[in-house]
């Protein structure tokens, strides 16, 4: 999922930021940039694209493939513009194109994070109203519980579906609808200190939005659609400091920070059972990610290594796909010398069955759906802050957690430019 949602002050260095160390591929126009940011408009487009082939194993070797996502947008700083302190607005679109290998592999979990929703579509219109001196900000419009829950910017240095974007088995057991896939909804958010936070967003929950050929402009309310709840609790204490855990009593940035939050969602749209034409009414579950930075060279640095790990759990094995789900992974920015914004990367995802849904696929694969275990290795070659390549290896073991397929390994490479 590349970066879709951004709250404006993209450009704010742009104006003492020599290209290519500024962070668009077409620089300043000649310092129109500047000015439009200046008056509180931040234009932008990111290109994302994943070449990916299943080189052994699975249903069958097959690719190399080709998949693109086009992410075009613009913030607006309505108090720049129009003098309405602490309001927002962002507007973006995409346009999908291209394959991928997952029927050559077989597995659950997408090998290419960007396929899905092939086609060009209006996704982001939101305003934004921050107030009670910024510790409290109301989203509303056109957008996705996945923007704002359940998600990680760490997430996004992932190729495989399982990780990247979103806690994957919260999308696959429910109508949480994520990018590029937008609902009408609201967000509130609350920051009560520089430590806590506490998001509460209502979705509506309707069945249809992903067919490509609405576009994202179906935008229709039907009483049948159901809603949405979502609540998270997050928690950002910086470690390493004697004696506190207040990052306001201490240097910025010179401790080890970390990100913690849990949440649950429910919602009362119709969900169908497996193996039965009969219908649930009810959905929910929880999710819970952490992420800490264990090691930093440098006080101060962006370099270090970080771990992360996140949990799903959706006790209705009669709708939910993967009742439980485990995922976690190393990042460490600047492994290597000289090369302080690479990454590097290792990731695992693992994911259970439900024994509903293992019942209905038993008779015709001749064994039950377990589990399955997705693996991945890569590293992100930061040449410029608006360009990228990242060779990627995966390794997914039991696809389609039956054991009837072998193992798979996969040869992918990612590429981002922000334009």
């Amino acid at each position: 999922m590349p970066a879709t949602l951004r709250a404006g002050g993209g450009t704010a260095t742009l104006a003492n930021s020599a290209w290519p160390n500024g962070p668009y591929l077409t620089g300043d126009w000649c310092g129109s940039r500047t000015r439009l940011e200046n008056d509180g408009i931040d234009p932008y487009l990111i290109y994302t694209s994943i070449v990916a082939a299943n080189v052994s194993g699975g249903v069958r070797q097959g690719g190399p493939e080709y998949a693109q996502d086009v992410n075009p947008g613009v913030t607006l700083d309505m108090h720049k513009l129009v003098h309405w302190d602490g309001a927002t607005i962002n507007i973006n679109g995409v346009d999908r194109i291209g394959h991928t290998i997952r029927p050559d592999v077989g597995s659950i979990y997408d090998p290419v994070q960007i396929y899905g929703g092939q086609t060009y579509t209006l996704y982001n219109v939101t305003l934004e109203q921050r107030f009670l001196d910024d510790k409290a900000a109301l989203k509303i419009g056109r957008l996705s519980p996945g923007d704002d829950f359940a998600e990680s910017p760490l997430y996004n240095y992932y190729v495989n579906n399982g990780i990247d974007g979103q806690i994957r088995a919260v999308i696959r057991d429910t109508r949480f609808k994520t990018y590029p896939f937008p609902v009408w909804g609201a967000r509130l958010r609350f920051d009560p200190d520089p430590q806590f936070n506490l998001q509460t967003g209502l979705f509506e929950a309707p069945d249809r939005i992903a067919d490509p050929a609405n576009h994202g402009i179906d935008f229709a309310l039907n009483s049948h659609d159901g809603i949405m709840l979502v609540e998270q609790l997050g928690w950002t204490p910086t470690f390493g400091e004697p004696g506190t855990l207040n990052p306001k009593s201490v240097p910025p940035n010179t401790g080890l920070p970390g990100h913690y939050f849990a949440g649950g969602w429910w919602s009362s749209a119709d969900y169908p059972q497996f193996g039965t034409t009969q219908r649930t009414h009810i959905s929910y579950g929880f999710y819970a990610h952490g992420d800490q930075m264990v090691y930093r060279p440098t006080p101060g640095s962006d370099t270090g290594l970080t771990l992360f790990g996140t949990a799903a759990y959706a006790p209705q094995p009669n709708i939910s796909l993967i009742p439980f789900q485990l995922s976690g992974g190393a990042l460490y920015q600047g492994l290597v010398p000289d090369r302080p914004a690479d990454m590097s990367i290792l990731g695992v995802i693992w994911g259970t069955f439900s024994d509903d849904y293992a019942d209905t696929i038993e008779p015709q694969f001749d064994a039950r759906a377990t589990s399955e275990v997705a693996l991945e290795l890569g590293y992100r070659f930061q040449f410029t802050p608006f360009a990228y390549a990242q060779p990627d290896l995966q390794y997914v073991v039991q696809p389609g957690g039956t054991g009837n397929i072998s193992n798979a390994f996969i040869l992918a490479a990612q590429f981002g430019l922000t334009f």
